[in-house]
């Protein structure tokens, strides 16, 4: 039977999947990387890091299984969107600037000044701010110079560098584009206009490119560097936040589902004949190109998501394992003990946009313990997906789950409570990015007919809203929708008393 191996370019790692023509995912592999973190809003990587992982999880399938037994037809990849890689003649120059970065605040009010709000709106489909890479380009720009004059191309994914590293064709598929602010999101082309208007360099940026094409092959040296064969087709593949769309069998429309990962949304494709409303812009929700350039992705994004627990377990669970949390987290009841916590370690998207928000515990007493400060962090994640929820005016009674953090029955239930909606945890959660890339290319491949393939989405685990708990996290969720208004105006002040914040 013929398959394809999926590359997955995460936040934290990357995941090498072995994937049938018949949905099946044969084996994985998977090797993490550093993120550096500076100055409370600048988060970078190391992109000869993305290929350094790749390399050991595709190792790691070989070995535990002959890839020369296998009709292998091609390589699907997928990856973080809205990153900031710098390639001169020979690889990347500098660390990557990553989407959850937001040092471009300055940059972002000076583009304000210049390019009327809902000319930007209109022309991206998105409100662009200190996140978006338009900003974060103009910042290079004064800040960097030099590294902008010796770059030759801009790449705009971690999926798209490791392409461009296997086959020398550098890309960016339309989903990751319309993340970044550089695209006319109803022309389907870069908005080279207003990059000029600007003072940015449009010739930098990469082709546009279908994520289902074979944008070329496997070259020589780098099959012999990988262990594959030489002239393997490489597919453009698409931004994690498509490929686990169309991963959890949402590639098609009539089917909401939430991702939990590092980052989260909650996401589900428009009908074909759906446009871009600016009025959504006003809730936080962003519109995106689906992999059928010709649909869109109607997502309300969360910033960091699993990013807080995975904050909890460096700082103030530290020696603790994934299992451990969860233990630890149950020893908590239903409210944390009126513990709350704000998610927004990074600033936030949605449903409001601010990159100044912070996270924060509300409610400690000396009665607080460690048991209520882990459980207020997954609460607090969920309060943040219930406001997401509402800001996509959703009225999906099943929500679909996806992302590493399904794996915690004590989140997903949380999650349900606080939701009121019934849960169901498509099979693998964590490789649902990956699925989603094989689909894609499975479609070029002539494998399937549509982006939700019957029989390919199966549901491991249900969870059904309790009564009780629903009841108390509704009273618990007022107060947490009511605390960042009124800690809006602090989280600015406290940020403007730190020095250098805007250099």
């Amino acid at each position: 039977m013929q398959a394809v191996i999926a590359l997955d370019i995460g936040t934290t790692g990357t995941k090498a999947a072995l994937v049938e023509q018949n949905g099946r995912l044969l084996v994985s592999g998977y090797a993490g990387y550093e993120t550096y973190a500076h100055s409370g809003d600048r988060i970078e990587q190391e992109p000869s890091a993305w290929w350094q992982a790749t390399r050991d999880a595709l190792a790691q399938l070989r070995q535990v299984a002959d890839l020369r037994a296998h009709d292998l037809v091609g390589i699907a990849l997928s990856g973080q969107m809205q990153d900031l890689i710098l390639v001169g003649t020979g690889d990347a120059i500098g660390r990557a600037i990553l989407y959850s970065d937001t040092r471009a605040k300055r940059e972002a009010q000076e583009i304000d000044s210049q390019i009327d709000g809902e000319e930007l709106l209109h022309l991206t489909g998105n409100t662009q701010d200190a996140s978006s890479v338009l900003a974060k380009w103009r910042w290079l720009q004064m800040h960097e110079p030099d590294r902008l004059t010796a770059t030759r191309t801009i790449l705009l994914g971690a999926h798209s560098y490791v392409s461009w590293r296997l086959c020398g064709v550098a890309s960016c598929d339309y989903t990751t584009a319309s993340t970044t602010g550089l695209l006319n999101l109803n022309e389907n082309e870069w908005a080279t206009q207003l990059l000029e208007r600007l003072g940015l360099d449009a010739q930098k940026l990469p082709r546009l490119a279908p994520a289902h094409e074979q944008i070329g092959t496997l070259t020589t040296t780098v099959a012999r560097e990988l262990v594959l064969p030489a002239g393997l087709p490489v597919f453009a593949g698409a931004g994690d936040l498509a490929a686990a769309t169309v991963g959890v069998g949402a590639g098609e429309p009539n089917r909401s589902y939430c991702y939990l990962g590092t980052s989260g949304w909650i996401a589900s494709t428009s009908p074909d004949t759906v446009q871009f409303s600016a009025s959504d812009a006003g809730n936080g929700i962003f519109t995106l190109r689906h992999p059928d350039r010709q649909r869109l992705i109607r997502v309300a994004p969360m910033l960091t998501a699993g990013g807080n627990l995975e904050w909890v377990r460096g700082k103030i669970a530290e020696g603790m394992d994934y299992a451990q949390l969860n233990a630890t987290a149950e020893q908590s009841p239903i409210g944390s003990n009126g513990t709350i916590y704000l998610p927004y370690l990074n600033g936030e998207r949605s449903p409001f946009h601010d990159p100044n928000a912070r996270a924060c515990y509300i409610g400690i007493s000396n009665q607080t313990d460690r048991a209520d400060l882990i459980r207020a962090v997954m609460e607090g994640v969920c309060f943040g997906y219930r406001s997401l929820f509402e800001a996509l005016g959703t009225t999906a009674e099943t929500l679909y789950v996806v992302g590493g953090g399904a794996k915690s029955t004590i989140w997903m239930q949380i999650l349900a409570d606080v939701l009121a909606r019934e849960l169901q945890v498509v099979s693998q959660p964590e490789n649902a990015a990956a699925h989603g890339a094989a689909i894609i290319a499975g479609r070029e491949l002539g494998w399937y007919e549509t982006y939700a393939p019957p029989g390919l989405f199966h549901v491991t685990r249900s969870y059904e809203p309790r009564e009780s708990a629903c009841a108390t996290y509704e009273a618990q969720y007022g107060v947490f929708a009511a605390v960042y208004p009124q800690l809006k105006s602090t989280f600015t002040n406290l940020l403007n008393t730190q020095p250098n914040r805007l250099t």
